[in-house]
């Protein structure tokens, strides 16, 4: 049977010809083909929203800013470093990365040193190795107040902000979260 058929299958003026009615037909089915309807799947009719006349108004909101405006990354994230360093110059403002709540202010002589922490809900951010701190445990911040300045105290090789993102119970590398140069 097969020698029979052979033939015809392999003639390419014949692959050519079903070719192109399948693709003839797949394109009418699409354009022209039954569209089932939705109504009779949820029990009713199908309502479409529609937006009122007028202008909508897009507003854009930054939900995470870098703490240091004028800074240079010095080390970044990794299996014994689970933050990021930004070096800067002493004295410089460090800001929240967004608004939270400051959680922790401890001046430590060792490890971070001077450092803050601010809960986000979802996260928490700490700020490390602070010459100065202007904020106080339980104070509410937005990303306009300035919890503290650069400084180099605790283990610190110089002046620079310890940038950590903590999700429960990880860190999170911040060039994840930040648009960091």
């Amino acid at each position: 049977m097969s020698r029979l058929v052979r033939p015809w299958v392999a003639h390419k003026g014949l692959k050519r010809t079903v070719g192109l009615v399948m693709a003839v037909l797949a394109v009418a089915t699409a354009v022209w083909g039954p569209i089932p309807s939705l109504a009779s799947d949820v029990g009713g009719p199908v309502g479409l929203a529609v937006l009122p006349e007028g202008g909508i108004e897009i507003v854009t909101q930054e939900t995470a800013q870098v703490p240091v405006e004028n800074y240079k990354v010095s080390q970044g994230y990794r299996f014994y470093h689970p933050g990021m360093d930004l070096a800067a110059k002493i004295g410089e403002p460090v800001k929240p990365m967004a608004k939270g709540k400051v959680i922790l202010v401890q001046k430590d002589r060792w490890n971070y040193g001077q450092h803050v922490v601010v809960d986000h809900g979802e996260y928490q951010t700490l700020y490390a190795h602070l010459s100065k701190i202007n904020v106080a445990e339980g104070q509410e911040v937005d990303t306009e107040t300035v919890l503290g300045e650069i400084g180099s105290t605790g283990r610190s090789t110089g002046p620079h902000l310890h940038l950590e993102i903590r999700e429960g119970n990880r860190t999170v590398n911040p060039k994840s979260v930040l648009d960091v140069k």
